[in-house]
């Protein structure tokens, strides 16, 4: 079986940004956020406009022709999508499938909703 660590080694083939450099897209209309956490999670708060992609449908969601085909992406292959769970790890993998997807540029931010929010404090 593979070991955390390798299957986290993928941070280093996507790109990363800060929560603080995220803020500053906040209301860029090329910038899409894509929360990937829980229904629930999503419900009590997200990140601006961000829509929920459940981690666990995200192929299903991104594949052309799927039954759940969210055609957003196909119609806004330009934007810039900013990917985050809650602290990390599923937005990271996240990110990755989305770029070997055929999304050009994801990003992932570090640290998740966790970090986020600690731009309130």
């Amino acid at each position: 079986m593979k070991k955390f660590e390798e299957l986290m080694s993928v941070k280093d083939k996507i790109e990363n940004i800060s929560a603080s450099e995220a803020s500053e897209k906040i209301n860029d209309p090329n910038v899409q956020f894509v929360d990937v956490r829980d229904k629930e999670s999503f419900s009590n708060g997200t990140i601006g406009n961000a829509i929920h992609l459940d981690r666990a449908f995200l192929e299903f969601y991104l594949a052309e022709g799927s039954p759940l085909e969210n055609k957003f992406f196909r119609e806004n292959p330009d934007k810039e999508y900013i990917v985050f769970c809650g602290v990390g790890g599923q937005g990271t993998l996240s990110t990755k499938t989305m770029k070997d997807m055929g999304l050009k540029n994801v990003k992932n931010i570090t640290g998740g909703m966790a970090e986020w929010e600690k731009l309130k404090k």
